[in-house]
């Protein structure tokens, strides 16, 4: 299948939810018409269920013959048993695609659904339908206001995800969002009973509006022709892969999720070292690779300077840093000197990690800190650390907690001559949570890299910086 075989999915003239519950407003058939709202999609948009009736001024046409002009694109939101014949009546209108969010398919195990959806593939297949799913949540895309969400960005980014699940897809645009990582396509494929992760792959390695592309996969069609797509996308483009089931009861998982087969560990992390993919083992991690590759630059080496609060937790940070690979440089004499300069000696430790805990209020001391150390030839990163839960609530309402995380000064990438990256780790006490919310939104509003932890941060860090060095090794 040729790329542009697919474009037609992400920029449809109007598209048609069949099955959307009239009855009840909380119902997940509603998400889809909330997410299309939300997004502010722009062409024409109908609901269609048997009873008929209205929701939220919109009409509710009683079957998919009674809507006035074609119909591009569907949602199908119809019970399983039901599905074949809906595409069928999609035909009939010249539909061109049908997204399955129904679920109740061949990931049951039980033989008469996966002969239904069987079925469901050939009728699609005679009619000429391509179908997404199903299981599945289908196409979120900002630039032709598409969404399954109504929790998503309007606006587009260059990162690609194809997501064998629909509640992981969610949960990757939504909490990577928070970290100013924005989308160009995420597509939630499900069953995978026509359109399957090398059609999307393929589309993706050639979509020009896609520079890294990162997967959620249970299993896999065709090993060969996937093998190939990624070496094809690998060619221009970053790719992270998370392969979910690679343990026994995560096998169990997958069979009952997507009725996918799943394979060892060993042969995906081979696969991932051959051809240049970062793998991950979490969301959470790969939110943490795109954050670093899309906001912090290139890095030269692997020397970093820690800077922020607190003793424990400078050797912690540490230890966390030098165990992933990275280096924390002692600061030459001469540095410490100037800085001693307009640094009271008393609870401020300048070794590296820098321990700042007493002189944190003193804005113009932190910024002229931060310009000699960026001066130092000895990093090639800068690194501020805050920990909320450390201290007591009045002090993190405090001044120094706003000095130091950028409202009293405008730190971005940029600023100082080093790489910057932030690390703010969240709170649930409500005060404390407030204030490190506001760091965390000005961090990513300046366009700064932003981590929850110690740990997270070093190991994104190193994933990138091991992926970089690979890469420089192959030319």
């Amino acid at each position: 299948m040729r790329q542009h075989d697919l474009e037609f999915l992400f920029h449809p003239n109007s598209i048609a939810l069949v099955g959307i519950t009239t009855a009840t407003t909380w119902h997940w058939t509603r998400t889809f018409l909330e997410g299309l709202t939300e997004i502010e999609f722009d062409r024409p948009l109908y609901l269609v269920n048997p009873k008929g009736g209205e929701i939220e001024g919109r009409k509710v046409y009683t079957s998919l013959k009674d809507v006035p002009g074609n119909i591009d694109y569907v949602i199908g939101l119809v019970n399983a048993h039901i599905a074949p014949k809906l595409v069928e009546e999609c035909a009939e209108k010249g539909v061109r695609a049908i997204q399955f969010c129904t679920a109740g398919f061949s990931e049951t195990g039980e033989e008469e659904r996966i002969k239904l959806e069987s079925e469901l593939a050939e009728v699609a297949r005679r009619k000429g339908i391509r179908i997404i799913g199903p299981n599945c949540m289908g196409i979120y895309c900002p630039q032709s206001r598409l969404s399954f969400s109504p929790a998503f960005p309007k606006e587009s980014g260059p990162v690609g995800v194809i997501s064998q699940s629909g509640g992981n897809s969610i949960y990757l645009v939504r909490q990577a969002a928070l970290r100013g990582v924005r989308f160009s396509k995420v597509i939630s494929y499900g069953n995978a009973c026509d359109i399957n992760e090398n059609d999307l792959l393929e589309y993706l390695a050639n979509d020009a509006d896609t520079k890294i592309i990162a997967l959620y996969i249970e299993g896999i069609k065709d090993g060969k022709r996937f093998r190939r797509a990624l070496e094809e996308a690998t060619k221009e483009k970053t790719v992270i892969l998370l392969k979910g089931g690679t343990t026994e009861g995560g096998a169990r998982a997958v069979a009952g999720h997507t009725a996918a087969l799943a394979g060892s560990k060993a042969t995906w992390d081979a696969l991932c070292k051959q051809l240049g993919i970062i793998s991950v083992s979490s969301i959470e991690e790969m939110i943490d690779v795109l954050v670093t590759l899309l906001f912090l630059p290139l890095l030269r080496g692997r020397n970093a300077l820690l800077f922020g609060a607190g003793g424990g937790a400078s050797v912690l940070i540490a230890d966390e840093f030098e165990s992933r690979g990275l280096e924390v440089p002692p600061i030459p004499p001469d540095i410490v000197a100037q800085i001693r300069e307009f640094t009271p000696i008393a609870g401020n430790i300048l070794r590296n990690p820098v321990d700042y805990s007493q002189a944190m209020t003193n804005t113009e001391g932190i910024i002229k800190t931060f310009d000699i150390l960026s001066r130092w030839e000895g990093i090639d990163l800068m690194v501020i650390f805050v920990r909320t839960g450390q201290f007591t609530t009045s002090r993190i309402s405090d001044t120094w907690v706003r000095n130091l995380l950028m409202s009293s000064f405008p730190i971005k990438q940029g600023f100082f001559p080093k790489p910057l990256a932030m690390v703010l780790e969240p709170s649930i006490m409500p005060e404390e949570a407030e204030a490190i919310l506001t760091a965390i939104r000005g961090a990513i509003a300046s366009e700064l890299p932003v981590y929850y932890s110690f740990a997270t941060a070093a190991n994104a860090i190193n994933l990138v910086l091991n992926h970089t060095e690979r890469q420089s090794k192959k030319f």
